[in-house]
């Protein structure tokens, strides 16, 4: 997973105040930054870093250009990896419990998201520096493709919202790993009809940063909102038609993963007015060959 920049001596996750600082650098660990790990922080760096994949195992033709790393260390080279991002911020209106926002009718299932927002809490520089590394790979894609981005795809002075879907439709001839669904308050009845046709996807990763420095698995009933966090995201590109049916590029944010750095209790006794250092970046990794497969990089939970 990579770490934004937000320009060529300096990261973005860098720009927050030092108390907020030093927990993404004990989240990152005392390893170096390798290539593939430094978002570039412009558009000839991203030609280098990254390119446009078209998945044909995707039937969704709208929907299967991915964005995936060109060079990463020791990868088979008939694999593909997906480009994942890390953005720090607090935690705004949230649901990740299993079943999402989903309403409990079958009709709804599909429309059924978790969800999350995350804010800059008032800390300009930082959250200008991750939307501005985010508008860029929209830009960069909109290049590739030779397609207008709709509007703008993230702004300064807004929250990001982030979703995955709660389930999926199952595939017909194919054979899946099912996942339990969790009844809560849904009838047997309900849930009988849904497992025909519906999968609920796997529980989103919830991580809690000890003081120990190991990332280790929470209960996401843990969570609150202004929790200070760091957030795992794929970009998602999606090719429609406009109001003047002309054919644009929309840009989406599905969450991987949420890790609780600062608690938001904690947040209040906090010092955060200094001002920030810099630290240099290393260099953007060579052009390769594409490849062929798909391969995803997770967060890594340690054990207890």
């Amino acid at each position: 997973m990579s770490f934004l920049s937000a320009n060529r001596d300096t990261m973005a996750f860098e720009l927050w105040p030092t108390p907020l600082r030093r927990e993404i650098r004990r989240l990152k660990g005392d390893h170096d930054f390798v290539a593939w790990e430094l978002f570039p922080y412009d558009l000839q760096g991203m030609t280098e870093w990254a390119e446009v994949y078209k998945d044909e195992e995707w039937k969704d033709k709208s929907r299967n250009r991915i964005l995936i790393y060109k060079e990463m260390q020791n990868k088979d080279p008939a694999t593909v990896f997906p480009v994942a991002l890390r953005i720090q911020g607090l935690l705004g209106e949230f649901r990740v419990d299993r079943f999402g926002n989903w309403s409990g009718n079958e009709m709804d299932v599909g429309r059924a998201v978790q969800y999350i927002n995350i804010s800059s809490g008032g800390h300009r520089a930082p959250w200008d520096a991750t939307i501005d590394s985010l508008n860029l790979a929209c830009e960069y894609v909109s290049r590739r493709l030779h397609l207008q981005v709709q509007g703008i795809p993230f702004k300064r002075d807004k929250d990001l919202y982030l979703q995955r879907r709660a389930f999926v439709k199952k595939k017909p001839g194919m054979r899946q790993k099912e996942m339990p669904m969790p009844k809560n308050n849904v009838t047997d009845t309900t849930l009988s009809r849904i497992e025909k046709n519906w999968s609920v996807v796997h529980a989103l990763q919830v991580a809690d940063l000890s003081d120990e420095g190991k990332i280790v698995q929470m209960n996401s009933v843990l969570l609150m909102e202004r929790d200070f966090v760091d957030v795992g995201a794929e970009l998602d590109f999606v090719i429609s038609r406009d109001r003047h049916k002309d054919t644009v590029l929309k840009c989406f944010l599905t969450c991987t993963h949420i890790v609780r750095m600062v608690p938001s209790h904690q947040m209040e006794y906090m010092a955060l007015d200094d001002k920030n250092n810099k630290r240099k970046c290393g260099k953007t990794p060579p052009k390769d060959e594409r490849p062929i497969k798909k391969s995803y990089t997770t967060l890594l939970i340690d054990e207890n």
